[in-house]
């Protein structure tokens, strides 16, 4: 009898706290409506971020959507960011509410701020529901030529998300020679972004094809890189065979700097790509192995 009344009791308080979660989240939807809250950005971001807070612990939410959609026309970038979580949250599992979440997205696509254009597009490509995919083509491809560099790499990883949902579509669309072509982008961050993303896409057929143009383009802008994307180039680098010996000497002289460099991995990278290259050169790949060996 006593654990029975146990049980009841427990469900009691279930039941108590069920309604109490429903009571609030209908509190919630009057304060996201409330014209007043939405005419005070911090009242109304709290207001976000304790629906947030909620789904974060499990409460369904789900039925504030349309109040969240209506949040997420804001140029207030966190609003904007904690939204997007709270769409693309229900968007994968629910599919009625995933079409509203894409048409939002690609409403933001094509926003004035290349900072929401940037993130619309990072969460559409990171929606794990391949009905999405015949959306994703043109704010894809779109992101891709962007005049922003922060939306150009952003796109370009994009290109490695749909690669995991969809590999056909790569080819399909292009992309692998869009990302080629992408490597004489201005920007460093964003050819850095499309070495990586080439190394995953051609993962089956070795990764990124390094040919004589693209491994003195690179070398040539070496130093515009920070310092993981040096050690990202150098490593890339390894897989090139120069023609001869002044090739060898011409690549020796742009990586010399490099061994004194303040970050230890450049240096690292820089060593191991010279005694690769000097590698069938004895007396100078001895000279230089002293060389390294002393400083």
């Amino acid at each position: 009898p006593m654990i029975t009344e146990l049980m009841m009791a427990a469900q009691q308080q279930a039941v108590v706290r069920m309604e109490n979660k429903k009571s609030e989240v209908g509190e919630l939807r009057t304060l996201l409506r409330s014209v007043e809250i939405q005419r005070n950005p911090k009242r109304y971001l709290q207001v976000v971020q304790k629906v947030i807070a909620y789904m974060t612990l499990g409460v369904d939410v789900s039925k504030l959507f349309s109040e969240m959609i209506m949040a997420g026309a804001t140029q207030h970038l966190v609003q904007k960011k904690l939204v997007y979580l709270y769409l693309t949250n229900y968007a994968e599992s629910n599919s009625e509410l995933a079409l509203l979440t894409i048409n939002t997205l690609q409403k933001d696509c094509r926003d004035r701020n290349p900072m929401i254009r940037g993130l619309a597009l990072r969460n559409m490509c990171s929606l794990r529901i391949p009905s999405i995919l015949e959306y994703l083509s043109e704010p894809l491809q779109a992101g891709l030529a962007d005049r922003s560099a922060y939306v150009r790499k952003t796109a370009v990883m994009g290109v490695v998300k749909v690669f995991y949902l969809e590999p056909g579509l790569i080819s399909q669309w292009n992309l692998v020679d869009v990302l080629y072509q992408m490597l004489r982008d201005k920007d460093p961050q964003v050819v850095s972004n499309c070495i990586s993303a080439l190394n995953e896409v051609l993962a089956n057929e070795g990764g990124m094809v390094v040919n004589t143009k693209i491994a003195h383009y690179l070398m040539n802008r070496l130093r515009e890189f920070n310092e993981w994307g040096q050690c990202q180039v150098m490593d890339l680098l390894s897989r090139y065979s120069p023609a001869n010996e002044d090739e060898i000497f011409d690549i020796l002289n742009v990586l010399d700097d490099r061994l004194r460099h303040t970050n230890s991995g450049v240096v690292l990278a820089a060593t191991r790509l010279i005694l690769q290259f000097t590698e069938d050169l004895a007396d100078i790949h001895h000279d230089i192995f002293q060389r390294i060996r002393g400083t």
